[in-house]
């Protein structure tokens, strides 16, 4: 495609030569995206051959225009190349949004935002310099300024569909393309035909060199082989996509936010400094889209925004190797419970408990053998316990079990439970204290932790009652008993 585009760019052209040229640069693109569909699954090749047909269409529009011009001797305006021209825009807008729909919505729909905004804010500045002007120019009909508004109006389009791609695409967070998921490809292959567009846009109807032509003819060209090429990272860039994840705009989507934003003010103030305002109606429905947009779109961020706050929140009290609340989410949860059961009256139990022997297992089986016993020791002490009870990840090889409701006989009888299914032949050590309805929440777990410490010491694999409290040798509550209850 390199070696035909470059001999399209040399060689001496007559109508017929550069209809040849032509056709060959379009075939070459639409030949490589059917192959390539064609290894796709079933229900992804759709897409591309719709753009396959746009590209066709697109690329050999200049076989019935030189057909009519050569051989008709006629070139009336709108021509039978503009329906193959023009077929370009809706074989490529269905195509896309079939891709569209198979992405997640996660990702789509913030990309759709910010691609209506910048769009809108581009339609400004087409509705008064391209769309109004063709439509008040009274020397073509009807159905010619149909024809003559389509393209800029097809060309919105195109620009709003490369926003989603390039947007959508920049979610994955990836180093490895600045883009965002991979190469965006199919954003590229639009902005170049769009490049050629707007060139012919702000031509209108003057001549230009034969040389110039060609060069903007490149622009058309190397935009069917980037689209043709895209279908190559077809696969593995919807597989990214799906796995990727949301991020909030950065700086460069915040000024193009801003600047399309600014250019409903710009144009009016354009309009001002020539002494005429016209086009109001436009310029009040172009504002009126991009305000709603954005708030709709800060509306989003900012749910974002709290939903990825209340994860770090989670996380920051999660125990990443055992799942478990860890001793920060314990030290804010005890409190409460310590309250609720002041209101209620019942009692509350707290249960310190420290795997025996653990750097021992560590040194003889490895640390990944010891981080297993932390997780499936986790995982099966949570099914004795009640719903309302909490078990925590403490520190290291200890944990600490919270019983709202339970008094100091039934957490030990809840603890010898835990003790019957610790995976690995592993025992461990409990110290029991019941909440004395005086006491601090650390001055609970300290009692707890004394009677951990007396079970330790006293021969391991056992579960100890905390002794008595401040507050219970006071008679605030029935003392606990200090006891040990050991393995048999």
């Amino acid at each position: 495609m390199t070696v035909s585009m470059a001999g399209y760019l040399v060689s001496p052209l007559g109508p017929w030569s550069a209809l040849v040229w032509s056709v060959v640069n379009a075939l070459g693109p639409v030949a490589v995206i059917v192959i390539a569909a064609s290894r796709l699954p079933r229900d992804a090749r759709a897409p591309w051959y719709l753009l396959a047909l746009g590209i066709f269409a697109n690329g050999t529009a200049v076989v019935p225009n030189t057909i009519v011009s050569q051989v008709l001797k006629t070139d009336t305006y709108p021509t039978v190349a503009d329906a193959f021209y023009l077929l370009f825009y809706p074989a490529l807008l269905a195509g896309i949004a079939l891709m569209i729909r198979r992405w997640p919505t996660r990702l789509i729909r913030p990309a759709i935002l910010d691609a209506a905004t910048i769009t809108s804010g581009i339609s400004v500045l087409a509705w008064v310099y391209a769309i109004a002007p063709a439509m008040q120019d009274h020397d073509y009909t009807a159905f010619e300024q149909l024809v003559r508004l389509a393209y800029p109006v097809g060309d919105l389009a195109l620009i709003f569909l490369a926003l989603i791609l390039v947007r959508s695409g920049d979610a994955s967070g990836s180093r490895r393309a600045r883009w965002g998921i991979t190469p965006p490809w199919l954003a590229t292959g639009l902005l170049c035909f769009l490049g050629g567009d707007l060139f012919w846009l702000l031509v209108g109807d003057h001549t230009i060199p034969d040389w110039v032509t060609r060069g903007i003819d490149l622009f058309y060209f190397a935009a069917f082989v980037t689209l043709g090429y895209a279908v190559r990272h077809a696969a593995v860039t919807d597989t990214r996509r799906a796995n990727a994840l949301p991020r909030p705009p950065g700086i460069p989507l915040m000024s193009m936010l801003l600047l399309a934003l600014l250019m409903a003010p710009a144009v009016l103030v354009m309009q001002m400094s020539h002494g005429a305002f016209r086009h109001g109606g436009a310029i009040a429905i172009g504002s009126t889209m991009m305000s709603v947009l954005v708030v709709t779109r800060l509306t989003i961020l900012l749910r974002f925004v709290e939903r990825q706050t209340e994860q770090v929140r989670e996380l920051a009290r999660r125990d990443e190797l055992t799942g478990l609340p860890n001793r920060r989410a314990w030290t804010d949860e005890l409190p409460r419970a310590l309250e609720q059961a002041r209101q209620s009256g019942e009692p509350v139990s707290v249960c310190m408990v420290d795997l025996d022997r653990f750097k021992l297992f560590n040194d003889t089986r490895g640390h990944q053998a010891g981080d297993r016993l932390l997780k499936e020791a986790a995982a099966a002490w949570l099914s004795p316990l009640r719903q309302s009870d909490i078990l925590a990840r403490y520190g290291g090889e200890e944990f600490i079990v919270l019983l709202p409701g339970t008094d100091v006989a039934e957490a030990c009888a809840i603890m010898e439970r835990l003790r019957t299914v610790t995976p690995f032949e592993q025992t461990f050590s409990a110290g029991v204290a019941a909440w004395d309805r005086a006491e601090t929440s650390e001055e609970l777990i300290a009692r707890a932790d004394i009677a951990l410490y007396e079970a330790k010491h006293t021969g391991r694999d056992r579960i100890v009652q905390a002794p008595r409290s401040m507050g219970a040798e006071h008679g605030s509550t029935p003392a606990d008993q200090t006891a040990s209850t050991p393995s048999h």
